[in-house]
């Protein structure tokens, strides 16, 4: 992975809207190579209905959107009052990686929620996602305390 560039003059950011669901979900086939179930385009309309600017925003270039960040904030974590915000999902359009959109995305989501007095951010990607482990890593994130842990109750 380069070194992210600053983001070009000619991208700009603002609120995610329900109207960018199709478009986020063009590029989200874009980075994964595969459609997603009609479950992930049904939780991107509840995320961005019912938490609105918090769910969070939209990279532009020349008005077409090329990144996204997805977030919420939690106050549940086993035996903490801990109030944190969560990096749910994050998407840049190949064509646009490299260039800042998605160190500008975490710059102004890490701004939003620290004037909201949240202190933690949070998000989660496996082990083997080494490009988005080393991008996370980049703007200042590390191991968390809290352990992670699955079960698979499929056949």
């Amino acid at each position: 992975m380069t070194p992210t560039k600053e983001l070009n003059t000619d991208l700009s950011f603002r609120p995610l809207k329900v109207d960018d669901i199709d478009t986020i979900i063009e590029i989200d086939e874009k980075i994964l190579r595969r459609k997603r179930s009609d479950l992930f385009r049904n939780q991107l309309m509840e995320q961005i209905t019912k938490h609105g600017d918090e769910s969070f925003g939209a990279v532009t270039s020349k008005g077409k959107l090329v990144g996204y960040l997805i977030a919420e904030t939690v106050v549940y974590i086993y035996g903490t009052d801990d109030l944190s915000a969560w990096i749910i999902l994050l998407g840049v359009d190949p064509e646009y990686q490299d260039q800042g959109v998605g160190t500008a995305l975490v710059k102004q989501a890490l701004d939003y929620f620290n004037q909201k007095g949240i202190k933690t951010i949070r998000t989660i990607c496996a082990w083997n996602w080494g490009d988005l482990v080393e991008f996370f890593s980049s703007v200042g994130f590390d191991l968390s305390t809290y352990l992670t842990l699955e079960l698979n109750i499929g056949s």
